[in-house]
Order: structure tokens, then sequence, then C-alpha cells
């Protein structure tokens, strides 16, 4: 009979250095914005929303800052779970709330702001339709505006340790997706 060192947790020997390679690279993609090719090393190969586009320009904005804000750092080595490998990763991003607390206030004073200038020089057609609502064209341009102005003036980064969970299968590493994962890199949209 063995003694109790069945009942103990795994000890990693040596670190797998294909298992290191699979969560910088699932990492490095992701802060490309290659949701893609991190999908391709997720087990299971999930879509990650590559085919979701924004579907408005301020969304785009948003989305594109978003991306341009992603940087990690992979820390510390990897080491042993019940399930297989774990790499912990410090993930930074856009705090998407810093943003958009003040896109309400600021684009209802430079909607009065933009109306009172064409109203004075009488470009009131630029503004309203034929019902005499705001053109579409004219808010999407306000809301644009703000929206870059608040990604300039209140834009903070955020900063989470995850836990990037491998599995070893099919003669590869493979990051297991999990919730605290798809809501980081969705920015918390998803998750």
């Amino acid at each position: 009979v063995i003694g109790g060192a069945m009942d103990a947790e795994p000890v990693l020997v040596t670190t797998p250095a294909a298992a290191v390679e699979t969560a910088d690279a699932v990492m490095a993609a992701i802060c490309a914005g290659d949701y893609e090719a991190a999908g391709e090393k997720m087990y299971g190969k999930p879509n990650l929303g590559t085919d979701r586009a924004p579907g408005d320009p301020v969304g785009q904005v948003l989305w594109d800052a978003f991306l341009d804000s992603l940087s990690y750092e992979l820390i510390g080595e990897c080491y042993a779970t019940d399930a297989g490998l774990a790499q912990d990763v410090t993930f930074s991003c856009l705090d998407f709330s810093s943003v958009t607390v003040s896109l309400q206030s600021r684009a209802q004073e430079l909607l009065v702001q933009r109306v009172a200038e064409a109203e004075n020089s009488e470009d009131a057609d630029t503004i309203y339709d034929e019902k005499g609502d705001y053109r579409e064209d004219f808010v999407m341009e306000v809301l644009l505006d703000v929206t870059r102005d608040a990604l300039k003036e209140d834009a903070r980064n955020k900063e989470q340790t995850l836990t990037l969970n491998l599995v070893y299968k099919q003669g590869s590493w493979w990051i297991m997706a999990d919730q605290a994962l798809l809501g980081a890199i969705s920015g918390g949209i998803v998750g």
C-alpha cells in the first residue's frame, strides 16, 4: 500500500513549453484583435464573436478603442490542477463604464450647442427632418463626437487577473474558455 500521496495536490515537475506557448499565443491573438486565431487555440474552437460587428458607428468606435487598449502579461509559471494546467495572466483593457458614464450629459450639452449654432446660421435643415424631428445623421454625428471626446478625456483601463486553464487533448495544449475569460475579452459584454 502506498502512503497518503494519493490525496496530495498534483505537482508539476517541469513546465511543458507548449502549454506556455499556447497561453501566450491565445493572449497575443486576443490583444491583436484576432479573436478567430485565439478561438482556434481554445478547446472546441469556439466562435468568439468574430462574425458580429458593432451595430452602429458609436459601437464601432468604442470596440476599436477597447481593442487598442488590450495588453497582458503572463504571471509566474504554469501550475498543475486536477484538470490539467493553469497559467495566471494579468489582463488590462478599457473600462467601458469610465467612458459611458458621461456620454448622456455630454450628448445633451453638445446637442443643445449644435442646435443653437445651426439655428443661428439658418442651417436648420441640417438638424431637422421634414417632420421636425432631429435628423438621424445629425444625432449620430453628435454621439460620435461625444464618444470620441469621452475616450480622450475620461477613458481608464482596468486590470484583472485571469486564470487560463489548459488541457492536453488530441496531442496539443488547449485553453478552456470559461466565463471569466470570455467576460474579460469582451469588455464585460459576455460573461
